[in-house]
């Protein structure tokens, strides 16, 4: 009985809502997608190497999407650099070539309705009567079926597929390649009898209701795959600067300059020392002279 009536309840008080629209999504999910895949290629194998990044089979195509080529390019650049590697602005000047290419990068959509969907079978089953008898008066339109569903889902899902292979510059010999990194990333919205969005995936850390937080219990968000490589390009990390490892250079001083740095040299020694006092010299006990009646005697007898 109280589970008849608290479904009741929820049937007369709930309530429906709808996203207008879903730019911001899609293009979360679409480089959420890329990071996740390009976290997952480890440069550590290249590092210390200069590296020039061959962009040639990156296309830009036109898409309304902002995600794109360039975003890809910088992704896959912060992750070099983030492994260690140096990257060259020339190719002549790179000892390793960086080759990318992209396989996928787009995003689907998909719904489904636990219930009746919205329909004009009454409709189109009056219109077909009518027009089967002709003596029977014109009825009045008859307005379709509004969505009769205790629960709908609506997902979108973006899909990113990259590779990388290094190769010599001078022998075009291949040194390293990353195999393919595929990751999903998605974005779900789903209602209970009219009650919505809650708002899940990849992209939420929580669970949302119609673009707030909302905390569900039974709703837990994914867990993030744990990146290959020490520093990943979505983690917050400060690059300390190294020491450098290039030799002083040998400059050749003529005679002059030498003698002049020379005495330079000496002046700066000789005004930083200061001459410290000799120590005091202990005094020793006068030795008798050879022959006397002393030198027989204990030092420690007493005289009588």
């Amino acid at each position: 009985m109280l589970t008849a009536t608290a479904l009741l309840a929820g049937l007369l008080l709930s309530g429906c809502g709808k996203t207008v629209r879903s730019d911001a999504t899609e293009q979360l999910i679409l480089s959420d997608a890329v990071d996740r895949s390009i976290r997952n290629i480890d440069f550590s194998p290249l590092n210390g190497r200069d590296c020039y990044l061959d962009t040639t089979y990156i296309k830009t195509t036109k898409s309304p999407t902002f995600v794109n080529a360039e975003y890809l390019t910088s992704s896959l650049r912060n992750q070099a650099l983030a492994a260690g590697c140096r990257l060259v602005e020339k190719e002549t000047d790179a000892e390793v070539i960086i080759e990318p290419r992209v396989g996928v990068l787009g995003a689907d959509q998909h719904e489904v309705t636990y219930g009746f969907p919205s329909n004009n079978v009454v409709t189109q089953a009056a219109s077909v009567a009518a027009a089967t008898t002709t003596a029977a008066p014109v009825a009045a339109p008859i307005a379709s079926l509004p969505e009769i569903s205790l629960a709908r889902r609506a997902e979108q899902t973006a899909a990113a597929k990259v590779a990388v292979f290094a190769f010599d510059a001078k022998t075009k010999s291949p040194i390293w390649q990353s195999g393919m990194s595929v990751a999903n990333s998605r974005s779900r919205d789903w209602w209970l009898f009219g009650i919505g969005p809650f708002q899940s995936g990849t992209i939420y850390d929580k669970t949302r209701f119609a673009g707030t937080r909302f905390r569900l219990p039974l709703a837990g968000s994914p867990t993030a795959d744990e990146p290959r490589q020490a520093i990943s390009l979505d983690q917050q990390y400060v690059f300390t600067p190294r020491a450098s490892t290039v030799p002083a250079p040998d400059i050749k001083l003529t005679s002059g300059e030498t003698a002049a740095a020379a005495e330079s040299d000496a002046d700066g020694k000789a005004s930083s020392t200061e001459p410290q006092p000799a120590p005091p010299a202990e005094e020793l006990p006068a030795k008798p002279a050879p022959g006397s009646s002393d030198s027989a005697k204990p030092a420690n007898a007493e005289q009588k």
